[in-house]
């Protein structure tokens, strides 16, 4: 009724058996390939949602910076990747703190000192 002539269970032409052949390894191969190449891609994500420092840095927090007992921060500035604080000590001397954001590590420390201007002389 639906117009095919062929029979259910006839086999078919050699040659188109052949091409059929060809084109279901074809399909079995490159199935194969995206499997792998989907589990490379999960294993990657996995890796690094899986690094502890690396999931401490994309939440926003870093690990503390010793600036000393009884200092406290004055000022701050940020510059891209780095920020400096003006940090003053307990016994009143003032230093700068250069941080690297990107590592939450202690770049630089710069002490500051009160130095006399040099006398100027009259021409």
């Amino acid at each position: 009724m639906t117009g095919n002539n062929e029979t259910a269970g006839a086999p078919n032409d050699p040659a188109f058996e052949k091409v059929r052949r060809k084109m279901v390894r074809l399909l079995a191969i490159s199935i194969a390939v995206l499997f792998v190449g989907l589990i490379a891609v999960l294993s990657a994500v996995v890796y690094r949602t899986k690094d502890g420092e690396g999931a401490q840095r994309a939440a926003g927090t870093l690990p503390p910076v010793a600036i000393g007992a009884g200092a406290r921060v004055v000022a701050t500035a940020l510059n891209g990747e780095n920020a400096l604080l003006t940090v003053e000590a307990a016994d009143g001397t003032q230093s700068l703190v250069l941080i690297d954001l990107g590592s939450g590590t202690l770049a630089a420390r710069y002490p500051l000192s009160a130095v006399e201007p040099p006398a100027q002389t009259a021409r």
